[in-house]
């Protein structure tokens, strides 16, 4: 399977199926038009005049709107209020170029027709992207209430509803791919093979639209492999040690943005320790995307190498470099070199980062912490010899003040999976 850019492909499909379709291009040169989108549609796609269907907005009635919108019942009811006289004493658009994340289906598809909004609607299309290209090999489908439906016993009702969604944003993602895969999954869970035929079955609706997909002479078969939670129930509970699982784990990060303070060149770190900035850790930084998916020792060392470097190729005084590389010295630097300041706030930045994780990994007992998870996780020492007492490991972490609490259940929870939940919970001293 080719992925070699997965946020690439979405966004020339979005541009050629959707902003460039020929309901949509502007003919005039003052005809513009307003994207009014839903929250999955929001995080797939980032535009210049942008507005959140969910959200109270001003009528522009001399626009036309592009939507872009999953076809669920609280979107079309929002497209179709826009355009209800009911509600405004105009409608909030010109018209109406409608795209939806995915098939719309049936009823909703005769409730939007038999609306008032009809009338407006000069484009209505499938775009078929109804995932989130987070990296540019990694997708997610924005569902974080898949877990509790597919486990909880009282959402029995509408877990057939909801997995048959996420079978088609799955199936998405192998058309915008160009990929018609064999299907594989974990038979140990009865649930994985209704899932695995409802996948199958939105696979052969898509073939059925485009006989070419998933064929070329230079081609190979794909595999989509479907695997649920119980396969691993371990991975979640381990603290991450490459940089951006670590940092996700360890800093405040919110919707991949991280603050922190940058020295201006005429500053003086000992009176102003800097400005506050907010960065955005995505596929724009080059440096981010290098590191990343690499372990935190090997991304400590990684930056000093580059920082140092930097300095011996910009011929800065070997007395303004220092042995070891500190914040402090990158403030100097940044100071002496103003003319180097983008390049040397960047490597600022991402040692800032990994300063504050191992920071936080210290001042937490992390090695304490990671070394007693990898015990449990692997059953073995690190010298591979087989664990016959964990509590003797265990008890110290559950009894020390500076552990939080969520670490101490994380653990809790590992020796439970190790013991395959034959553990009377009593047996721990909280």
């Amino acid at each position: 399977m080719t992925t070699s850019n997965l946020q690439k492909i979405v966004a020339e499909k979005l541009i050629s199926d959707m902003l460039q379709c020929q309901s949509v291009r502007q003919k005039e040169r003052n005809d513009w038009k307003v994207l009014v989108m839903d929250r999955l549609a929001t995080r797939i796609i980032s535009a210049s005049f942008v507005e959140d269907i969910m959200k109270k907005r001003e009528p522009l009635g001399m626009l036309e709107a592009v939507y872009f919108i999953q076809p669920t019942e609280k979107s079309i009811d929002e497209l179709i209020s826009d355009f209800d006289k009911g509600n405004a004493f105009v409608p909030k658009y010109k018209a109406a170029h409608v795209f939806f994340t995915e098939a719309c289906n049936a009823e909703l598809f005769t409730k939007l027709t038999q609306s008032k909004c009809a009338k407006y609607i000069k484009t209505l299309r499938e775009v078929n992207i109804a995932f989130l290209p987070y990296e540019r090999q990694v997708f997610t489908l924005d569902s974080p209430d898949t877990f509790f439906i597919a486990y909880d016993p009282s959402q029995a009702q509408v877990r057939a509803t909801h997995l048959d969604v996420i079978a088609e944003q799955i199936a998405t993602l192998c058309a915008t791919l160009g990929e018609y895969p064999t299907i594989r999954y974990r038979c140990d869970n009865e649930k994985m093979l209704e899932f695995a035929h409802a996948v199958q079955q939105k696979l052969n609706q898509y073939k059925a639209d485009d006989t070419t997909m998933g064929e070329g002479g230079d081609k190979a078969k794909s595999v989509l492999l479907l695997l649920d939670r119980g396969f691993d129930a371990v991975s979640p509970l381990l603290h991450e040690l490459t940089f951006q699982g670590m940092a996700h784990d360890l800093l405040n990060i919110e919707n991949d943005v991280f603050e922190y303070e940058v020295q201006t060149p005429a500053g003086d770190p000992k009176i102003n320790p800097g400005q506050k900035q907010k960065v955005l850790l995505d596929e724009n930084d080059d440096l981010w995307t290098e590191l990343r998916h690499q372990h935190i020792a090997v991304v400590t060392q990684s930056i000093t190498k580059k920082i140092k470097d930097f300095a011996i190729q910009k011929r800065v005084k070997e007395t303004d470099r220092g042995e070891r590389t500190t914040m402090k010295d990158l403030s100097l630097m940044i100071k002496k070199m103003p003319q180097y300041q983008k390049e040397l706030n960047a490597y600022a930045l991402h040692f800032n980062i990994a300063e504050q994780c191992m920071n936080a990994y210290n001042r937490n007992s992390g090695e304490k912490l990671c070394s007693v998870e990898q015990n449990l996780a692997m059953g073995t020492d690190p010298e591979g010899d087989r664990i016959k007492d964990h509590m003797r490991n265990i008890v110290p972490l559950l009894l020390d003040t500076v552990i939080g609490v969520q670490d101490k259940l994380r653990i809790i929870m590992l020796y439970i999976l190790h013991k395959n939940g034959n553990v009377h919970i009593g047996f721990f001293p909280l």
